[in-house]
């Protein structure tokens, strides 16, 4: 390979845009003995890439070793075993059934609770506000109780 067809395909090769034929090319000649004086600087790079080729993992000792049979079985027994106490556990935790025979649905007659006398509706909107007002009071006291509970776990 002529010096400019080596300075034209190393540009190319830092671009990205080298065939493998051209990267072979390139190899053969930066590992000859006519490397153009501009070019000198890229032949560490192609004898790295040559030794680093050369490297080969070590032999395996014992050749390919496979795993016994038994090691296969036990790893499904164990996962039957694993989904077979997962089936059991599911079983025991759902409630049973109760004997009685469930009531029939029959319509509510909301008529009969409907409040239709203004004091009776007066008293029980009291009745409602006050209860609502007593939940509310309550929730911060047991949300500070809760988290005192909190802080002494923490501390």
């Amino acid at each position: 390979m002529n010096h400019a067809r080596a300075h034209q395909l190393i540009e190319r090769y830092f671009a990205g845009e080298t065939s493998l034929e051209e990267e072979r090319a390139l190899r053969a000649y930066f590992g000859g003995d006519e490397v153009a004086a501009e070019l000198v600087q890229y032949t560490p790079l192609f004898a790295y890439w040559a030794r680093e080729a050369a490297i080969s993992a070590p032999p395996r000792k014992g050749g390919a070793r496979r795993r016994p049979l038994y090691r296969y079985l036990m790893a499904v027994a164990a996962a039957g075993l694993l989904v077979l106490a997962l089936w059991f556990t599911d079983r025991w935790q759902q409630p049973d059934v109760s004997t009685f025979p469930v009531a029939e649905r029959q319509p509510v007659d909301w008529s009969r609770h409907e409040i239709t006398d203004e004091k009776e509706a007066l008293r029980f909107l009291k009745t409602v506000l006050s209860s609502t007002s007593d939940q509310l009071r309550e929730g911060p006291v047991i949300t500070v109780r809760e988290l005192r509970e909190v802080r002494e776990i923490l501390d």
